[in-house]
């Protein structure tokens, strides 16, 4: 392989990964996409394991993620018994799959939870102590719905609707970078 593409591709691990532990998902499982990623065909996962130079056992709970989110799908090549991996290069489909965890039931439990907190803080005394507490909750109660609201409409407007949407804020907005 030529070494820019060499080069290339090691910035891309790295970036991925480091994104990927950003998220929560730890690095590999951001390197291992990566790897699928700028693959020209679909890799086992000790193909996997050696281009990012971890044992097989690392990456099974990172394929596990990746497979849940969307972000890659299992082949089974005819004649071989491993199992093979490609990773999914839409954008917007990982996103939707990503966005449409919120409707988990932790998810939601985190919204019911912040709504019993409130509930419990609107019937105690009367107080300054009592009065921040409630401000705060709603406040973030309100984030919480404004940010599903947000969800669910990028969920209906689809990447093209997003783009538009996306523009329109830019002429809105001028100075903002978005």
């Amino acid at each position: 392989m030529d070494n820019q593409l060499s080069s290339s591709r090691d910035i891309l691990v790295q970036a991925l990964g480091r994104q990927s532990a950003f998220w929560g998902l730890g690095k590999t499982a951001g390197e291992m996409y990566a790897v699928l990623y700028l693959g020209a065909e679909p890799l086992s996962l000790e193909e996997v394991a050696k281009r990012i130079k971890v044992t097989k056992g690392n990456i099974s709970v990172a394929i596990r993620q990746l497979e849940q989110l969307g972000m890659v799908r299992r082949l089974h090549k005819i004649g071989d018994r491993r199992v093979y991996f490609e990773p999914e290069t839409d954008f917007w489909k990982i996103a939707h799959s990503v966005l449409a965890l919120r409707h988990k039931p932790e998810f939601q439990e985190s919204f019911d939870l912040v709504e019993e907190s409130i509930g419990l803080a609107s019937r105690a005394e009367p107080t300054p102590e009592r009065d921040t507490i409630m401000a705060r909750l709603k406040e973030l109660q309100d984030f919480y719905r404004l940010l599903d609201s947000m969800v669910e409409t990028a969920l209906s407007l689809g990447p093209g609707g997003m783009k538009k949407m996306t523009e329109a804020i830019k002429l809105l907005v001028p100075d903002h970078k978005l």
